[in-house]
């Protein structure tokens, strides 16, 4: 049996270039939080990213029996909240874009057992850190400046956009866009969904993916504006099950290079998630839940240098959604 690779810290390490870069991309976060319920036209401070938040379940996460996960997870079953979203930085009506986020937050005693945001797409457009904190950074300032400053700040998001390209043309990437386009009007339930980069899992490393159950029925092709309300009405729950895909080598299951799919590790299931309530879309009380997965336990901490920009990043926007 392949021995799996353990948490090293190296894997977090951010140069002091980065963690320059890290302090005026906080900055910016702050910036355009304070300033989000005139960017969304909504009386309350949004998210940086995610901001449109489609709906709210509720319902149970199962371990299987005689799972090796049990161990790392407090109880057998626990409950969990799923916030259902789209990936733009205002809030849009509709469908605007099929980049969807899935948001879990596990609960026990009602303490906090892990936070997994997933989004429905498997690999994550950038490599280079600096290119990447320079490109979010722009787009804040892109959304909070005056009309003159937007051209300007325009003319640079342009720029560090440009960054993206050499990691958007490995094979790997180039695979999923297709993939992604061609099921780009399924129902926003039936994708499968992705963590942003990598978990602890005990001492071991992993990633995470949720597929619905529903993923091979005919409701992956219906018209995207069919709203979860309907579906829950119709079905009365929606149930999906988590996988994890260990790292045994980095060669072939990089840490800090999402760009690239992970190869020879099968997925391994977890357990199941079964959801049965819908919450109100206009309890605002959805609106305040954080799902800063560096609020996990000890044993299923993110890892890698995106994820330590994440950390900044939910920070940051978390502080500035709940001042007065």
């Amino acid at each position: 049996m392949r021995a799996r690779l353990r948490y090293n810290s190296e894997y977090d390490a951010l140069h002091p270039k980065e963690k320059k870069l890290l302090e005026k991309l906080t900055v910016s976060i702050r910036e355009f939080v304070l300033k989000s319920p005139t960017i969304s036209k909504v009386f309350y401070k949004t998210r940086d990213a995610h901001a449109t938040t489609y709906n709210v379940l509720e319902g149970k996460f199962m371990l299987h029996e005689n799972s090796e996960h049990l161990s790392i997870f407090p109880e057998k079953i626990m409950d969990v909240t799923l916030r259902i979203s789209n990936a733009h930085l205002k809030i849009v009506k509709g469908k605007w874009i099929p980049a969807y986020g899935f948001s879990l937050k596990l609960k026990h005693d009602a303490q906090t057992v892990a936070n997994f945001p997933l989004v429905n797409f498997p690999l994550f457009p950038f490599n280079n850190v600096t290119k990447f904190l320079r490109l979010f950074t722009a787009i804040n300032q892109y959304y909070t400046g005056n009309f003159f400053k937007k051209i300007s700040n325009g003319l640079h998001l342009i720029w560090n956009s440009t960054g993206m390209f050499p990691e958007i043309l490995h094979p790997s990437f180039i695979k999923n866009a297709v993939r992604f386009i061609k099921s780009r009007n399924n129902f926003i339930l039936s994708f499968s969904y992705h963590s942003i980069g990598v978990y602890r899992f005990g001492n071991h490393l992993v990633k995470l993916k949720l597929v619905p159950e529903m993923a091979s029925q005919p409701y992956s092709q219906t018209s995207p504006d069919v709203s979860v309300e309907e579906y829950m009405a119709q079905n009365r729950f929606f149930k999906a099950e988590l996988f994890a895909q260990y790292a045994y080598d980095l060669k072939n299951q990089p840490v800090n290079q999402l760009h690239r799919e992970w190869k020879d590790t099968p997925y391994v299931s977890i357990g199941l998630l079964h959801f049965d309530s819908i919450a109100n879309k206009k309890d605002l009380k959805q609106e305040l839940l954080s799902f800063n997965p560096f609020e996990n336990i000890d044993a299923l901490q993110p890892v890698g240098k995106i994820q330590q920009l994440r950390k900044r990043a939910y920070e940051a926007s978390f502080k500035a959604r709940s001042e007065p």
